[in-house]
């Protein structure tokens, strides 16, 4: 079994807080983990994904619940099923006062649920479990936010062993863990599967859908990956797939809902007045976005995948928001490009203000107009504590000083 990262933040958790809930995709890990830890912290585990438990909880929410929880601390899997169940642990635990009495895991973002009402404000602490990350599978030690925000930033042990294969493998099998092992034909029929389980069956826990619903999801998530890496355009995609902009912008905030995909919003403040303030469109899971998009390892080495530089890019933000899960530094991630199209790909800002500037190239090759964003920004950031950074497809550590601003070159590599 691979070490989930957040493992011992959540643990702790349950020291402080009543209700401490687990949210991700399916099949990114959840139920491992909740049994594990349910297992440590001598928890009894129930899940709504077995029959005769839906039943006997969705008959009676307060009664299951007022049983369960009398006198022993209780694990429930796919909480999202049953939204009823909601408030009768809110009714549970406001009258048992009990740290650590429920964990909790959802395959969908329980706070974007129009079923759900109750925000268990003051009561509970949730955490994201997304796909394994690459210092999860290969055993790596460091968190990158961490380290991207400390002053040894630009000091990495890096494996020579890792070659521009294994980082194109990495970003075309994502990192599902029933997944990145599997052959090419098993893992097509694995994202066949779960593409059409997720929309057929999960969307149903968030909202109340119509058959033509499900067909435009199934369109819109390949237009979706058509856009990885790329501003929103809601009038495109409902010219492409015949819907209206409102109902596409509701279709996004499902597939976000459901962890599949992920809008970053544009950068911006009071030093900034002339940004574009559209979002990017990014996937959890590049192994899911490839499907999508029909392209493989081999093709992609071949130089015939064009979608590669943008699936690089988002696959650097699904390992950043891996890393930010469970990073001791608060950050938020966003995006920036000014009018005049000078873009960095990730702005990452601490809670403190200081900013790591992030700009992604898959190629080893340098060039100096790859630095035309980040040198716009580190303009306006003056007066900030500011890194730029550009991630490459190379192998080497390097300064680069144009006009007096002192950039770094760090390879992708620290990733996988």
């Amino acid at each position: 079994m691979i070490h989930r990262k957040i493992e011992s933040t959540i643990v702790q958790m349950l020291k402080s807080f009543r209700i401490v809930a687990i949210n991700g995709p399916r099949q990114s890990g959840k139920t491992t983990l909740q049994k594990k830890i349910a297992k440590i912290k001598d928890m009894k585990y129930y899940t709504f994904d077995q029959s005769k438990t839906f039943n006997i909880a969705s008959e009676n929410p307060e009664d299951f619940i007022t049983y369960i929880s009398k006198d022993e601390n209780v694990a429930i899997d796919e909480v999202q099923m049953i939204p009823e169940i909601v408030p009768a642990i809110k009714m549970s635990v406001d009258e048992k006062n009990r740290k650590g009495m429920f964990l909790l895991t959802g395959s969908s973002d329980m706070f974007k649920n129009s079923k759900i009402n109750e925000s268990l404000a003051g009561r509970m602490v949730s955490f994201n479990l997304f796909p394994l990350s690459y210092a999860e599978i290969n055993n790596r030690d460091y968190n990158v936010i961490d380290k991207l925000f400390s002053d040894d930033f630009n000091k990495f042990d890096l494996d020579d062993n890792i070659s521009r294969e294994d980082l194109i493998s990495a970003v075309i099998n994502g990192g599902y863990p029933e997944v990145y092992e599997l052959g090419v034909k098993e893992k097509k029929a694995w994202f066949d599967f779960y593409i059409k389980a997720r929309i057929t069956k999960d969307i149903t826990s968030l909202e109340n859908v119509h058959l033509d619903t499900i067909k435009h999801l199934d369109k819109l998530l390949k237009a979706m990956a058509s856009q990885i890496s790329s501003l929103v355009n809601y009038s495109n995609i409902a010219k492409n797939i015949e819907i209206n902009d409102k109902t596409v912008a509701k279709y996004i905030q499902l597939l976000e809902a459901l962890y599949i995909i992920k809008l970053t919003p544009a950068y911006s403040n009071n030093r900034l007045k002339r940004v574009a303030k559209k979002p990017k469109v990014h996937f959890i899971d590049t192994g899911l976005a490839s499907h999508l998009l029909n392209v493989d390892i081999k093709g992609s080495m071949l130089g015939s995948n064009e979608y590669l530089g943008n699936l690089v890019e988002s696959f650097v933000y699904s390992e950043l928001i891996k890393h930010q899960s469970y990073a001791n530094t608060d950050i938020e991630i966003f995006h920036y490009r000014d009018l005049t199209n000078k873009e960095v790909d990730f702005v990452l800002e601490s809670s403190s203000g200081d900013i790591v500037a992030l700009e992604i190239k898959s190629g080893s090759n340098i060039k100096k107009e790859y630095f035309n964003g980040l040198i716009a920004l580190a303009k306006i950031m003056k007066n900030k504590n500011f890194k730029g950074i550009l991630l490459y497809g190379g192998d080497d550590i390097l300064p680069y000083t144009i006009d007096d601003f002192k950039f770094w070159i760090i390879p992708l590599k620290i990733l996988i």
